[in-house]
């Protein structure tokens, strides 16, 4: 799994991931009995956000491998070959549907698709979930917000409206204090996108779970005026 998230201002849009993908396996036992075996292969060098074009990116999270190659080398293969400069949101979330639905067995694999369509200049924002075939726009982006996909209970947590269970089994809602996404400056969006992604890493790592995300955070700023990175993890020795 991952956790990517997508902030969208009055400015500009904001899309960060993190880096780790956690490779399973399976094994039979001499009784015939399988043991799954979770997170026997750990890299925190993958890349989970893209550029798709001079005004649009593209965020991915769930299943992280085609046929046991990382999918991140199609993602870049199928930007390369199939998205072009004058590609809307709608378009990008077409192809990517109809390229990945093509493989066998087909990927379990989100998409977060965002940016702005030459003809308006306006944020255009959409879901895609591969395996249910399903493209889900944000139909109404002029009011500022966030939207994230993948291990997204940490965040919840905080930033939902959370109750405690009494012993009699009604709740007691804990006091909530909402986020003013509308007063969102496009460095806020960093700030807020940085810090749910390593909320999620650092609590996670104190958790007794497999540890599904970590690594470098990756930071992609998307204005009218164009594309560039805030923070992005390079290749090195």
């Amino acid at each position: 799994m991952s956790f990517i998230i997508t902030v969208y201002t009055n400015e500009g849009i904001i899309m960060a991931s993190d880096s780790r993908t956690t490779y399973s396996n399976q094994t039979v036992l001499p009784n015939g009995e399988i043991r799954h075996n979770f997170g026997v292969q750990i890299t925190d060098t993958t890349y989970k956000t893209f550029i798709c074009n001079l005004r649009i990116g593209l965020s991915t999270c769930g299943d992280a491998s085609i046929n046991g190659t990382p999918i991140a080398g199609f993602i870049e293969n199928f930007i390369s070959q199939k998205v072009t400069d004058d590609d809307s949101v709608e378009a990008i979330c077409d192809k990517v549907m109809e390229h990945f639905s093509q493989y066998d067995p087909v990927p379990a694999t989100s998409f977060i698709v965002a940016g702005y369509n030459i003809d308006d200049q306006k944020q255009h924002i959409c879901r895609v979930y591969i395996a249910t075939k399903e493209i889900i726009p944000i139909i109404d982006t002029s009011i500022p917000g966030t939207l994230w996909d993948g291990e997204a209970d940490i965040l919840k947590r905080l930033v939902k409206f959370v109750g405690i269970k009494n012993e009699d089994g009604t709740y007691t809602d804990l006091p909530n204090y909402s986020i003013g996404f509308n007063f969102f400056t496009l460095q806020d969006a960093i700030n807020f996108a940085e810090y749910a992604v390593d909320v999620t890493i650092k609590t996670m790592s104190f958790q007794d779970c497999v540890k599904t995300v970590g690594g470098p955070i990756d930071i992609l700023a998307i204005k009218p005026s164009g594309i560039f990175w805030i923070q992005h993890k390079e290749l090195h020795i």
